[in-house]
Order: structure tokens, then sequence, then C-alpha cells
């Protein structure tokens, strides 16, 4: 957890719901099935903006400023809140540089109908707010262009979750924001109690297609409920690829 999420609110909803107004970067368009190494909204604080927090995107998978190679970012996707501070491939990252990633939803692979392969579900807010994930973020010059990569902070799971599955991404309540995303706080208990799992019952999960397991499909209806049995009758035996 977390390896496919679904991002479908708009620059314009995100800025406004994070209050970010320097708009860098924007993605195409919504996704309904956003693997790593695919973008994703991101919102971090910069001093040379006029609002001080900025929205842009990031690659999925965190590139270290000391890795030689980019590919490093395809097995850097998730960063667990209990070693991050130190593990050396996001340890500068949790001091200096996090984020908030911005998506609507995330599919988790769980328990379905005896005797079937692992069951996905798609997951949200109740009360159909974007959720804004605990992440950090890097920044190298490639090529021609400047490379911004991210990962998603995860934690122990919370009641919503458990029977899914037992990590979730680390939701970063609104008024902890402004500590989560300030460059200046770097005082490691602070940041650390940041990191904790979701409230029970401010998510809300239901079992959806196979179709999910195939990073290629990208519609809407990836996110439909369906009952279990519908859904172990499709696509055989295919599993998620994480």
């Amino acid at each position: 957890m977390c390896g496919r999420v679904v991002t479908t609110s708009s620059p314009e909803e995100l800025s406004e719901y994070v209050a970010a107004w320097d708009v860098i970067d924007a993605l195409e368009g919504p996704d309904h099935n956003v693997a790593p190494s695919g973008l994703l909204p991101v919102a971090w604080v910069d001093d040379q903006a006029d609002s001080g927090r900025v929205l842009g995107v990031a690659r999925w998978g965190l590139v270290p400023s000391w890795a030689t190679d980019p590919a490093v970012g395809l097995r850097l996707f998730n960063a667990r809140a209990e070693t991050v501070a130190t593990k050396p491939s996001f340890r500068a990252a949790f001091r200096r540089r996090r984020c908030l990633v911005l998506i609507d939803g995330f599919y988790e692979w769980g328990p379905g109908v005896a005797g079937s392969p692992k069951q996905p579900w798609f997951v949200r807010r109740v009360d159909g707010s974007p959720l804004a994930l605990a992440g950090l973020w890097e920044s190298r010059f490639d090529d021609v262009r400047t490379l911004r990569t991210c990962t998603v902070v995860t934690v122990p799971a919370n009641a919503d979750l458990t029977p899914v599955h037992h990590r979730m991404p680390a939701v970063v309540a609104e008024n902890d924001w402004d500590r989560w995303l300030d460059p200046a706080t770097s005082v490691r208990h602070a940041l650390e109690e940041v990191l904790v799992p979701s409230p029970d019952g401010l998510l809300a999960l239901h079992p959806v297609d196979r179709r999910v397991n195939d990073a290629r499909q990208k519609g809407r209806e990836l996110t439909v409920p369906v009952p279990l049995e519908a859904s172990a009758d499709r696509m055989g035996s295919q599993e998620a690829l994480w």
C-alpha cells in the first residue's frame, strides 16, 4: 500500500482545496488508475511563491538526490512512517522537502470470495473531498527539464482498512497541513505526530472490477461498485501488479 490511485479533481479544485494559488503544473485530465511512475498532483511550500503554497505535479516514485539512475524511483513509491526519518532514501526529503499528494481515492487489494484471487477495493473519503496524503518530493535536472518525483508515506491501517490491508497512506488532517509542509519544521517527533492512521469512519470502500489490475485501463467505470461474486468472475486469476 499504496500502489494505485485515482486523480479526478481539477487543478482549480485542488488549488482552492489546499489554498495553493500558484499553479505551476497540472495533469492533462482525470485518471482512474494511476500506477507508480505516473504523474500525481502535489502541493508544497515555496518561499518564492506569492501564496507560499505551490501546486504542481510529480512523477510517482522518489529519486533521491544521490541516485545516479532515476529508475530507482520505481521501487520508492511508498515510504514507511516507521523508518522514513532514518532510511537513506528518504531522510533528506523528510527533513526539508515534504508535500501533500492530492488524490481522489486509491485501490487496495484484499480478501475476496473463497478460492478467488485477491479482490480490488476502491477507497475514498466519505465526504467526497480529496485525500491529502503525506508525501516527500525531490527534484533534479534531467536532460533538458526538471524532474520532480514524490513518494507516499504509509502507516498502519485504521479500522476502515484493516479488513482489506494492514497498511494505508497517511492522510494529513487539515489542521496539520502547515506543520507538515513547513520546511523550517525539522523536529522529528513533531513531524511523526502527523503520521498516524486516519480517524475511523473517514474512509469508505467497496469492491470493484478486476479490470483495475491492468494499469492501461483508465476509465471511471473502474471505481463503480460490483458484487464480490461478479468481480471474482472477471479476468480469471490475474492479480494486481505491485
